[in-house]
């Protein structure tokens, strides 16, 4: 499962990549996939518009988060 994040400007600025994982449902933050809003290098991200893609197999999906602080 990748997780790639992108800034509005179409910079991305994190990936998180956690393999193969079977289809379910997870909820608790050490299974499921969840995003500290830091960046590769470890930066907190502002407050602002980002847009992330969640690719499995042959399904891509790409949505809007608003990061708020």
């Amino acid at each position: 499962m990748i997780n790639p994040k992108f800034k509005v400007i179409g910079k991305q600025i994190r990936m998180i990549q956690l393999g193969y994982i079977p289809a379910g449902n997870y909820v608790k933050s050490n299974s499921a996939i969840h995003w500290d809003g830091k960046t590769e290098t470890g930066e907190q991200v502002s407050s602002g518009t980002y847009f992330y893609q969640l690719q499995t197999g042959n399904y891509t999906e790409t949505r809007k988060m608003v990061v708020l602080k």
